[in-house]
């Protein structure tokens, strides 16, 4: 099932008017309580990548939030765990920051004989440089642009 743009938003009007009670439910509980009754809409908006991203940066600011907020009344307090909870918050929100997303690997094939005489193939060198462990830049001077 895909989501239509009608149904994201219905779904996304919603989630925002729960607040933050919406960052603790799953799709079948969003469907129990809202007026959108179909879980498998709820499970595709939840998958979405957008909804993702809003709930991620939503639960960075709530994260921040709640830490500052323990920070700032830490003093009149001998709570080891409170001092425990802050330290394990910091620690959640340090590895979100991980980067995400597709990696991009770049090889050179050599081209067989029947390839490299075709009238549509066109074999670029690229000028490679590398950067630091791992990491390289590629740069390509055509030359239909000299």
């Amino acid at each position: 099932m895909s989501l239509t743009p009608l149904q994201y938003e219905e779904c996304k009007k919603a989630f925002i008017n729960l607040k933050e009670e919406a960052f603790n439910l799953n799709h079948y509980q969003l469907a129990e309580i809202t007026e959108i009754k179909n879980p498998l809409q709820w499970r595709e908006f939840l998958l979405d990548s957008r909804t993702v991203d809003y709930i991620s940066s939503e639960m960075s600011l709530i994260r921040n939030a709640a830490i500052n907020y323990m920070v700032q009344h830490a003093p009149g307090s001998n709570s080891v765990g409170q001092s425990q909870l802050i330290n394990a918050l910091q620690k959640i929100d340090e590895t979100s920051t991980e980067k995400k997303g597709p990696a991009f690997i770049y090889c050179f094939v050599p081209l067989n004989e029947a390839q490299r005489m075709a009238p549509n193939v066109r074999e670029i060198k690229p000028d490679v440089k590398k950067v630091k462990d791992g990491e390289f830049i590629m740069t390509i001077d055509d030359p239909e642009e000299n």
